[in-house]
């Protein structure tokens, strides 16, 4: 009987298979049983185990994974953070293993004992699907080192620079900021070098330690039923720092121990650090990631590693495409071609889900006629022409208000002597050129509230009103200009007369808009108008 062994690699979307090492077996006739019985043996000596483990560092509890096997007839063991990190060694080290007695050519060669072993993983990994030349030439053909490098964090704050001087409204600002931080911790988490992770789990128990809650912390947040009988327990020690803690739980009867426990492992819990916060903390110890090195896979992986509010299952496809959007602006403006800091855009070839919308949320007209009258009355009325415009010329609250309210030539963008808004390209959501009308409503309520479009604390003051007027939940952002669409139609019978002026495709119209409401209320929709002798405010 003869024996041959023909390691393979197969690798799925996002685990290793743990059997990497297939053996073929020739025998003869009557000899299956000890030849399946070898084999065992054989895959048994190569077998390489993973553990998890819970550790406990300062009172800061992390998980860590241990593999062990036997090499040259000793016990090996090695520690890792990540799963799939430890999971990756597993494979190698299986496949290294069962290709120990391999067959070895010797070869004059001028390569390195370096680059051959190198050559000897790159071989492995492309297994017979590829050659060798295939893969540099497909490399060479698709990539190209730009002459000007830039790390992530540098590149992401001249793009956050870059988007406030084009005006983007603060809250848009805030949100970008936390995809691209958020997007920058993983992908210098994942660039570490072996030799420089061991720094993540030193910053990561720093900051464990500088966030130990305080016995006067815990007592301030645990029942008060509690909170005499542990301060006592404090001053009766004599002392106040976290360290004390131990001692102090161990005196405690029962129910406050309890108590004060579940206190301190919620403010705890709640105070774990983020990756951002850790990769702040050991920025300048380790290499920094650059943004050229930014790849599909690590931007598809950063997606995948989203989690939803629990903290455990997968974010939903929204929340999937809202962070691929954010990253999708990000990369296009490093790629732009006054940049190259990039030589394509690596969020591209990513799904974008496609969501379904269903029926908009829209208001009635009794919530119309409340919410002008409650802003009209709402500090003299500073709200008014941003609701106005909103709900009776259909712009875009999120983008095309705060643009045309920034505008340096907004009083003639606002053309009440014409009756119409001229909503330029670099206002517009779409980025072309648009005419809303300015209905007689709408210019009675511009003329009597002749105020700034967004008052000073704009963001708090409208999500007052919204939260009054009880149109401030997700479903609703867009509510006013779902209502413009659905009383335009209903009142004037024209799909394309609203799409004309609310910037909105036909179809998109059509499907959404359509028979949302009767046309008597929408008629009386476009009478809503301020109460007689309303309060004029007089703005030098």
């Amino acid at each position: 009987m003869s024996l041959k062994t023909t390691p393979y690699l197969t690798i799925s979307n996002s685990y290793p298979v743990h059997d990497p090492v297939h053996f073929r077996l020739d025998f003869g006739r009557g000899k299956e049983q000890k030849c399946t019985e070898m084999s065992r043996r054989i895959q048994k000596a190569n077998k390489v185990s993973l553990r998890e483990i819970e550790e406990t560092t300062d009172g800061y509890s992390y998980k860590t994974f241990l593999a062990r096997w036997k090499e040259a007839g000793k016990d090996r063991k090695k520690r890792f953070k990540d799963q799939m990190e430890a999971e990756a060694f597993i494979l190698t080290k299986q496949v290294e293993l069962g290709n120990k007695d391999a067959v070895l050519h010797n070869a004059v060669t001028r390569l390195s004992p370096e680059q051959i072993h190198e050559a000897e993983s790159a071989f492995q990994s492309l297994g017979e699907r590829y050659t060798l030349t295939e893969a540099v030439q497909f490399f060479l053909s698709n990539f190209t080192r730009p002459d000007f490098t830039i790390s992530i964090a540098k590149a992401v704050a001249a793009f956050l620079e870059g988007k406030e001087k084009e005006g983007v409204r603060p809250r848009s600002i805030v949100q970008l900021e936390s995809t691209l931080r958020q997007f920058e911790a993983f992908a210098f988490i994942h660039g570490l070098a072996d030799g420089e992770k061991p720094a993540l789990e030193t910053g990561r128990a720093t900051l464990a330690r500088e966030a130990l809650a305080t016995p006067e912390e815990i007592a301030r947040r645990m029942p008060k039923e509690h909170r005499a009988s542990f301060r006592a327990a404090v001053r009766a020690i004599g002392e106040s720092s976290p360290s004390i803690l131990p001692e102090l739980l161990a005196s405690l009867p029962a129910d406050v121990r309890n108590a004060a426990a579940d206190t301190r492992e919620e403010i705890h819990r709640n105070r774990a650090p983020s990756d951002w916060q850790i990769v702040a903390k050991i920025r300048e110890t380790v290499s920094v990631p650059e943004l050229h090195t930014v790849t599909t896979p690590l931007v598809e992986g950063f997606l995948r590693s989203l989690r939803g509010k629990d903290g455990v299952s997968e974010a939903n496809r929204k929340t999937w495409n809202n962070f691929r959007a954010d990253l999708h602006s990000f990369f296009s403006w490093c790629a732009d071609p006054q940049r190259r800091w990039l030589p394509n855009n690596p969020a591209s070839p990513i799904v974008k889900f496609k969501i379904s919308r269903g029926r908009p949320e829209t208001l009635n007209l009794g919530q119309c006629e409340a919410l002008m009258e409650y802003v009209a009355g709402f500090k003299d009325g500073a709200l008014v022409p941003y609701f106005a415009l909103a709900l009776f010329a259909g712009l875009r609250t999120g983008s095309e208000l705060p643009k045309l309210a920034k505008h340096k030539e907004r009083g003639k963008l606002i053309d009440l002597e014409n009756g119409v808004i001229h909503i330029q390209p670099e206002i517009s959501k779409t980025k072309q050129y648009r005419q809303v009308l300015i209905r007689e409503n709408l210019s009675r309520w511009l003329t009597a509230f002749p105020l700034p479009i967004l008052p000073e604390n704009s963001d708090r003051l409208i999500a007052g009103v919204r939260a009054h007027q009880k149109i401030n939940n997700d479903k609703g952002r867009d509510i006013l200009r779902h209502t413009f669409f659905s009383m335009h139609i209903a009142a004037f019978d024209s799909v394309g007369r609203a799409c004309l002026e609310g910037g909105n495709t036909e179809s998109v119209a059509r499907r959404h808009y359509l028979n949302m409401t009767s046309p008597e209320e929408g008629k009386r929709f476009w009478n809503i108008e301020p109460a007689t002798g309303e309060k004029i405010v007089q703005i030098a």
